[in-house]
This record gives structure tokens, C-alpha cells and sequence, in this order.
């Protein structure tokens, strides 16, 4: 079995990534981590002060192992809460393997994955959300994911969260008293202002869970899906995107028949473009299927860029017949959404090849948001695309909202709201107040296992078993 992380041993781990470079970190953590490093250099890091590196040598037995900068720290005033060593030393894969074995020679033993922040947290230096945010930050590839785990590692979210739970609390214990004063039927628990606390409530946690959605886009690349029939040039328009040529662009229908996805990162926000196969009646029965496919991304995508040829739209008819097109393409994202349980995105008419023929002034087709003129041949345009794709996602980093972007912290939302709703309808048939303390409490355990103030076990080693050992 794992140990448990306050078993009272002292733990080890490299905490920089393995390989040759030109400094590695190893971290030491526990009652005896000073102890243990102090032995290691023949007793010269005594007189050390906690929080100022240290330049000591290490030895392997009598035989010096490097010269390290020691960086030691006495708890509870460092990360994990317990006394902590950190030793700087070459990015040799020799001596990193043979420090450690020197360590666990020593007493140590090896850090399991995340057990460092899993320790901060049991300490109370982090809560859970804010360990989750550690992970989040270690894992940020672009700056709008680093912006929002920042954000998370700053406590504003948790401290939203144990807002809520405080307010709760006060009401939970008012009900608790009603309980013990059962027999003389009174009320301690103000009805109505617990009616209009709930209501306020259940409208704080509908924004967060609106802005879920956003977060999470943020987080891990905004899908954006290219659709259009074929030939009107989506893998010329992602080749534009891009600015590399990645995608095959032949005159020949049907070049595309599966999914392409490349990612590009655009004024700090990363996106992920899809290319599909061309939209359009066919017999071929794997061409159909990438067809299949590309409805399927569409259903989940944030954005939906439709392509209509400019040739196509140079009179009456033409306009017409785009716009019905376009239209039952709306109906059936519409519907592709609602299956997958999605709000479905928004949908951009992209007119192309305007260097070849004029874009119709002034026409948005039912269904459509916006209709933007590009040739993509020519790379014109784009610009316009790359500033509607990142005006939501930019406007919403600047405002320093608080963006959900973890499932179960949108989950452990989705059943407070629940409970709390259950608790106002109790309310409103006019339950007693021992049959609406059970939705109350529901509630409470259910923000309660966000900041990890209720943790079951098995929560803990699912999240923090997803974490790099050394952090």
C-alpha cells in the first residue's frame, strides 16, 4: 500500500526534469530532511540560515558527490509546511541518482507523485484548490492557462467558495438549534432570509458554472471548427492560419476525408483549428464518414467558421441558396450540440476567394453571427477572423473574472446548486426544518470537497497521483 504522506518519514525526489543540463534540483522534506542533508555534507550546514542558500559541499561517503547551493527552510515556514532542504546541484544524471541513493541510504525515501503539495495541503499551506492550481500551473503551455492558474493559486476562487460555506454554516447551525428545541416549536432560522440568501446563491454559482465553458476553452485550446463544402478552401484557409503549409489543398472534391487538428497560439490564447472533410452528398462510404466526423467536431467546437465561395454569391439566386445553406448548417450544429450536451458554438460565414470575385455588402445570413470577407489564397482577412476568435477569451482574462476551469470543481457545483434547489422548494412547501437541514448539509459537503475542508481519501490520491513526482 502507499504511504500515507504524514507518516512521519522524510521524503525525497528530483524536482527538475531528468536528463543532462546544467542544474538539477532535489527537494527533501520532513522531520528529519536538515538532519540528513546536514550528514551529507560532514556537518557543515549547522549555522545555516533558514530561507538563505547555503554553498556546501556533498559527499558520497568521504568521497565529495558536488558542490551544491543549499537551500534549507524550517517549517512550518516553507512549501510543504515541514522542514525542507532544497539541493541545487549539476544537472549530471550521475550525481543526480547517486545523491538520491545517498539520501535514501540515509532514511529517506522516495517521493510519490504530487506527495510534496499533497503535504502543503495537509498542512494547511494550500488548500485543495489551490494545490489543483500548483498542477494547473505546471501543466500551462500558453498564457492564457498560465493567467487563469495564477488566479486560482491567488485564492480568489477559494475564497469565493468559503464565502459561500461560511454563510451556510451560520444557517446550518441556527437549523441544528431549531432541532434541539424541537418540542417547543420555534424558528431561529430566519425563513425569509434564508429564502433570499439562497436565491442570491444559486445566482453567484450559475455564473460560475456559465463560465465554465470559457475557462475550460481557455485552459485547454478554443476549438474552432472549419466546415463548408468542398473546394471552397478550408485547408487553404488553415495553411493561411497557420503560416505553414500542413494541410492538403488539391482541386480535387472529397481531398479531405478525415479531421486535421493544429493548434496556434494567438495573442497568448491557444487555439485549436480543425480542418473537415467537405460537406456533400456522397456514395463513398469513407468520405461519409469524415463527413460524420466533422459534424461531430462542429458539435463541440466554440467556434464554427462556414465557408461560401464569393463566386457562388454574385446574384439573387445564388445569394438564396446560400443562405439556406447556411441556415440548416445553424439547424443541424444546433441539434449536433443538444446530443452531446454542448452549447453549441458560434457560427462565422467566412465569404472566400474575394480575390477573384466581390463579397456581397452587407449580408448575414439567418443562423450566422457575423460574416467576415477573407481570401485565404491571399491571406487576406485574417486578421479579422484572429480578432473576433479572441475577443470573448480576452475580455474576459482583462476583467479578472473568476473562471471554473476543473471538472470536478464544476461538478461539486453542478450538486450544490442541486441541493440548494431541493432545499427551496422544501422551503416553499414548508417543510420542517429538519427535512431542509439534509439538502443544507448536502450543500455544505459538496463546497466543502472544492477547498478540501470534506476529503475523502480516495479524492485526494486521485488527484494528487496526477501530479509529477517532486511537486
Amino acid at each position: 500500500m502507499p504511504a500515507h504522506p504524514l507518516d512521519g518519514t522524510t521524503i525525497c525526489a528530483l524536482s527538475t526534469p531528468p536528463g543532462r543540463g546544467g542544474v538539477a534540483v532535489v527537494r527533501v522534506s520532513g522531520p528529519e530532511a536538515w538532519t540528513v542533508v546536514n550528514g551529507l555534507c560532514q556537518g557543515r550546514l549547522n549555522g545555516a540560515s533558514p530561507g538563505k542558500a547555503a554553498l556546501r559541499q556533498l559527499f558520497d561517503g568521504d568521497q565529495p558527490l558536488d558542490e551544491a547551493l543549499l537551500l534549507p527552510f524550517r517549517g512550518p515556514r516553507s512549501f510543504t509546511g515541514e522542514d525542507v532542504v532544497e539541493c541545487h546541484i549539476h544537472g549530471s544524471p550521475y550525481i543526480v541518482q547517486r545523491l538520491m541513493e545517498c539520501l535514501v541510504d540515509a532514511g529517506c525515501r522516495p517521493a510519490l507523485p504530487g506527495e510534496f503539495t499533497q503535504r502543503a495541503f495537509l498542512h494547511g499551506k494550500r488548500d485543495l484548490a489551490q494545490a489543483e492550481a500548483i498542477g494547473d500551473l505546471i501543466d500551462a503551455e500558453h498564457a492564457g492557462a498560465h493567467r487563469l492558474a495564477l488566479q486560482q493559486l491567488g485564492g480568489g476562487f477559494s475564497r469565493e467558495i468559503q464565502g459561500f460555506r461560511d454563510a451556510l454554516i451560520e444557517y446550518a447551525a441556527l437549523m441544528e438549534l431549531e432541532l434541539d428545541f424541537g418540542e417547543e416549536d420555534v424558528e431561529f432560522a430566519d425563513r425569509d432570509g434564508y429564502r433570499k440568501h439562497v436565491h442570491d446563491l444559486l445566482g453567484r454559482i450559475d455564473e460560475l458554472l456559465h463560465g465554465f465553458s470559457t475557462g475550460r476553452a481557455i485552459a485547454e485550446g478554443v476549438p474552432v471548427a472549419i466546415l463548408g463544402a468542398p473546394n471552397r478552401g478550408k485547408s487553404t484557409l488553415l495553411n493561411a492560419l497557420l503560416r505553414e503549409d500542413r494541410a492538403i489543398v488539391s482541386d480535387t472534391p472529397g481531398t479531405t476525408r478525415d479531421t486535421l487538428e493544429e493548434v496556434l497560439t494567438l495573442e497568448g490564447i491557444r487555439f485549436r483549428f480543425i480542418d473537415t472533410a467537405g460537406l456533400r452528398e456522397t456514395e463513398d462510404n469513407i468520405e461519409a464518414e469524415g463527413i460524420r466526423r466533422a459534424w461531430a467536431k462542429a458539435a463541440s467546437a466554440r467556434f464554427v467558421l462556414y465557408l461560401l465561395d464569393a463566386r457562388d454569391l454574385q446574384d439573387e439566386a445564388g445569394l438564396q441558396q446560400a443562405e439556406q445553406e447556411v441556415t440548416a448548417a445553424a439547424d443541424q450544429l444546433t441539434a449536433a450540440a443538444q446530443e452531446v450536451g454542448e452549447p453549441a458554438g458560434t457560427l462565422l460565414v467566412l465569404v472566400n476567394k474575394t480575390d477573384l470575385a466581390p463579397a456581397p455588402a452587407k449580408w448575414c445570413p439567418e443562423g450566422a453571427e457575423e460574416v467576415l470577407h477573407i481570401s485565404a489564397e491571399e491571406r487576406q482577412g485574417l486578421e479579422h477572423i484572429e480578432q473576433r476568435l479572441g475577443r470573448d477569451y480576452r475580455s474576459a482574462l482583462a476583467e479578472d473574472r473568476i473562471l471554473v476551469t476543473n471538472l470536478r470543481h464544476r461538478e461539486a457545483l453542478q450538486r450544490t446548486r442541486e441541493a440548494l434547489q431541493r432545499a427551496l422548494d422544501g422551503l416553499e412547501a414548508g417543510l420542517s426544518g429538519d427535512l431542509l437541514a439534509v439538502d443544507h448539509k448536502e450543500a455544505l459537503d459538496q463546497l466543502g470537497r472544492i477547498t478540501g475542508a470534506i476529503t475523502p481519501d480516495d479524492l485526494l490520491g486521485h488527484i494528487f497521483g496526477n501530479f509529477c513526482i517532486g511537486k
